[in-house]
C-alpha cells in the first residue's frame, strides 16, 4: 500500500511538471525538460554500461558527450549536422579509447566502450532530440501529446490486461511480469488512443493515426523490453531512482523514446 502511494504521488508530481512546463513554455517547455532528460538519462545509462572495468572518467565523458550533441543537434542552426554529428562522436570517442589505451585490460573493453558509447548516444541523446523535433513539426504540440498519450495508454492496457487475464509469458527470465495477453491489451488501448487523435487533427489521413497506434504502442513495449535487457545485464533493478516507486528516467520513459522517431516521420511528413 505504503509503495502504491508512493507511485501514486510521484506520478501526480511529474504530470504536475509536465503541465506547468508546457502550458506556460510551449515547445520551449518541452526542450527543457528533454534536456534534463538527457543528463539525467546519461548519467543512468553510464551508470549501467560502465563498470569499475572502463577508465575512471568514462561516465563523465559519456555524460558530457551526450548533452552537447543534444544541445548542437536541437538547435535548429545545426540541426542538418544531425547525420554528420554521429560520425564526430565515433571519431572523439575512438580517439578517447586511444587516449587512454592503457587504462582498458584488453582490446574488447576498447570496442565495447566504444560501441556502449554510440548506443548510448543513440538512446539517450537522438531519440529525446527526436521528441523535441517533433514540437518543431506542424501541429507538433498535438503530436507531442499524441506520442505520450499513446505509449502511456498502452502501459495502462497491458496492466490492466496483464492483471486480469495474464496467463503466457512472453519473456519471463527478461520481464516476469509481462504476459501475451497484456502486451495484446496495451496495443488495443494504444490504437484506440491514435484513433481518438484523428478527431483533434482531421485533416490527417486516418490511417496514419492508426499507424501510430499500433506500432506506436509496439516500438513502445520493445522500449520496455529493451530497457529490461539493459539492466538484467548490469545487474541492477531499476535504471536510478529519481521518482519513488517508478525508479530512473529511462525506467519511465524507454517506450517513449523508441517511439518516437516514428511521431516525427507522421508529424514531419503527414501533419496538414
Amino acid at each position: 500500500m505504503q509503495n502504491l502511494t508512493s507511485r501514486a504521488l510521484s506520478a501526480a508530481a511529474a504530470l504536475i511538471i509536465l503541465f506547468c512546463a508546457i502550458y506556460f513554455w510551449q515547445s520551449t517547455g518541452v526542450f527543457i525538460l528533454a534536456l534534463l532528460v538527457v543528463f539525467r538519462g546519461s548519467f543512468e545509462m553510464a551508470r549501467m554500461f560502465f563498470s569499475t572495468d572502463y577508465p575512471k572518467y568514462s561516465k563523465t565523458f559519456f555524460v558530457i558527450l551526450s548533452v552537447t550533441s543534444f544541445l548542437i543537434i536541437t538547435n535548429q542552426l545545426f540541426k542538418f549536422l544531425s547525420g554528420i554529428l554521429i560520425v564526430f562522436i565515433f571519431l572523439i570517442t575512438v580517439s578517447y579509447g586511444i587516449l587512454l589505451h592503457k587504462k582498458f585490460k584488453s582490446t574488447d573493453k576498447v570496442m565495447t566502450f566504444v560501441m556502449k558509447c554510440l548506443t548510448g548516444i543513440i538512446y539517450c541523446c537522438y531519440l529525446p532530440a527526436t521528441i523535441v523535433w517533433i514540437t518543431h513539426t506542424n501541429n507538433g504540440m498535438e503530436w507531442f501529446f499524441c506520442l505520450l498519450a499513446v505509449v502511456f495508454s498502452g502501459d495502462i492496457g497491458a496492466y490492466i490486461f496483464g492483471v486480469l487475464f495474464g496467463k503466457t509469458k512472453i519473456a519471463p527470465h527478461l520481464s516476469p511480469k509481462k504476459s501475451l495477453e497484456g502486451s495484446l491489451g496495451g496495443l488495443t488501448f494504444s490504437l484506440v488512443t491514435g484513433f481518438s487523435f484523428s478527431f483533434l487533427l482531421p485533416n490527417t489521413p486516418l490511417w496514419i493515426f492508426l499507424v501510430c497506434g499500433l506500432f506506436g504502442g509496439i516500438l513502445g513495449q520493445i522500449g520496455d523490453f529493451f530497457e529490461s535487457l539493459i539492466k538484467r545485464t548490469a545487474g541492477v533493478k531499476d535504471s536510478g531512482s529519481i521518482m519513488p516507486g517508478h525508479g530512473g528516467v529511462l525506467d519511465r520513459l524507454d517506450g517513449v523514446l523508441l517511439a518516437a522517431p516514428l511521431f516525427y516521420i507522421a508529424s514531419t511528413y503527414f501533419s496538414l
